[in-house]
C-alpha cells in the first residue's frame, strides 16, 4: 500500500520541473465565480412516518482566481437535522495550471472514484433526478465520496480524442466510514486514486474507470480495500444515458477477499420543440452487500425502479416529480413519490 502511495508522489513531482519551463511572471488578475443551490422536496413512503415536506441540502460554491494560472475553490453546504443544521467544508481547493495537461492542487475533493461523484455535485439542481444514486450517495459507505489529499490531473486533447486523467494520494476513511480523514489518516497507509476518461469524437460519448486503494478501518482491525469503478456516458444532446458498475473488495488478516458490488443505469431524453422545458427520465440500479464482510456488516442490500419527470420551469429553477419502488436488505417493496423543487442561484465578480 505504502509503495503505491510513494509511487504516485513520485510521478507528480516528477512533473513539476517539466511543467515549470517555459512560464513567465503574470500580472495579478482576480475574479469570482460561485453559485447558491437549494431544494424543498415533499416525500410521499407507504409505512413511512418522517415524510411530508423536506428542506433539502443547501449549498454554496465558489471559484476564485487568484492569478491565470491559480484558482482557489470551495463549497459549503448545511443540511436540515432533526433539532438543528449541520455545516460543512464539502470541498475546498486550492490548484495551480501548469499546463493543460498537467494541474497539481491539494484540499478537499469529491473522490474521483465514480462517474456520478464528480460530475454532479451536491446542489441537486445539477442532476436529473431528486436524488443521487445509492451506491454513491452523500452520507453512503459503499465508495467514499471525500478525499482530502493531493491530486495531479490534465486532459491531452487531439483530432480524434481527449484524455483525462486524475492521479491522488491522501488519508483514507474515517472511523466513520461515510467521511474522509479530514482531521488526519487512521492508519500509516495512506489511500491513493487514479482515474482516466476517454472522449472519442465530438459526439458526447464518454468511457472511463478508476481504482482506488485503502486501507478501511474496522473494530477488527484494519482491512486492505481496493475499488474499481467503470461507467459509460452518451449525451449526444436532447439524450443521456449513463452506466456505471462499481466493486469494493475488503481483505483482513485471514487473506480472504470479500466483494461487493453495486451498479445503476439511467437514462433521460429532453422532449423536443415546445415541450423542450420537460425531461422524463428513468433509473434501475441494485447494491449488494457481502454480509461476511466485517466492514460492510450492517449495509443492506438495495434494489429500486425509479420514473421521473423533471420540469425546467425557469432557467434556474426546476420541479421534479419523481416514483420510486425500493427495497432495502431482505424488507419489502416500498412504493414512494418525491416531489422537489430545486434552484440556482449564479453569482460573479470581477476584482
Amino acid at each position: 500500500m505504502r509503495h503505491r502511495c510513494l509511487l504516485t508522489l513520485a510521478l507528480m513531482l516528477f512533473a513539476v520541473p517539466q511543467a515549470i519551463i517555459g512560464q513567465e511572471p503574470t500580472a495579478q488578475v482576480q475574479n469570482f465565480h460561485g453559485f447558491l443551490f437549494g431544494d424543498v422536496v415533499y416525500v410521499a413512503r407507504d409505512a413511512a412516518t418522517t415524510d411530508g415536506f423536506l428542506i433539502g441540502q443547501m449549498v454554496a460554491h465558489g471559484n476564485v482566481r487568484l492569478s491565470p494560472r491559480l484558482t482557489l475553490f470551495g463549497e459549503l453546504s448545511g443540511t436540515a437535522r432533526p433539532d438543528s443544521y449541520a455545516f460543512e467544508v464539502e470541498r475546498v481547493i486550492l490548484r495551480y495550471d501548469f499546463l493543460d495537461v498537467f494541474k497539481l492542487s491539494a484540499g478537499r475533493y469529491h473522490t474521483p472514484v465514480s462517474y456520478w461523484n464528480t460530475a454532479y455535485h451536491h446542489g441537486l439542481w445539477l442532476q436529473t433526478s431528486v436524488a443521487r444514486p445509492e451506491i454513491i450517495k452523500i452520507g453512503g459507505r459503499f465508495m467514499p465520496g471525500h478525499f482530502i489529499g493531493a491530486m495531479a490531473e490534465g486532459t491531452l486533447t487531439t483530432s480524434a480524442l481527449s484524455f483525462t486523467y486524475q492521479a491522488g494520494v491522501g488519508n483514507g476513511r474515517g472511523a466513520v466510514l461515510s467521511r474522509g480523514g479530514d482531521a488526519g489518516d487512521l492508519n500509516r497507509n495512506r489511500a491513493s486514486v487514479f482515474a482516466a476518461q476517454i472522449r472519442p469524437g465530438h459526439f458526447g460519448l464518454q468511457l472511463g474507470g478508476s481504482v482506488y486503494f485503502d486501507q478501511a478501518p474496522t473494530l477488527l482491525g484494519n482491512f486492505d480495500e481496493r475499488i474499481a469503478s467503470g461507467h459509460f456516458v452518451f449525451e449526444p444532446g436532447d439524450a443521456e444515458l449513463i452506466a456505471e458498475y462499481s466493486q469494493v473488495q475488503h481483505e483482513g488478516s485471514d487473506d480472504v477477499e470479500r466483494a461487493s458490488d453495486g451498479w445503476y443505469a439511467h437514462a433521460g431524453y429532453r422532449l423536443p420543440g415546445a415541450l423542450s422545458k420537460f425531461k422524463p427520465y428513468v433509473r434501475a440500479e441494485r447494491l449488494d452487500s457481502n454480509a461476511a464482510d466485517p466492514v460492510f456488516a450492517t449495509l443492506e442490500d438495495y434494489r429500486a425502479i425509479i420514473g421521473g419527470l423533471r420540469f425546467d420551469f425557469d432557467g434556474l429553477a426546476a420541479l421534479k416529480g419523481e416514483y420510486r419502488r425500493e427495497r432495502f436488505g431482505n424488507g419489502p417493496d416500498v412504493d414512494g413519490l418525491y416531489l422537489q423543487v430545486a434552484f440556482a442561484v449564479s453569482l460573479s465578480r470581477g476584482m
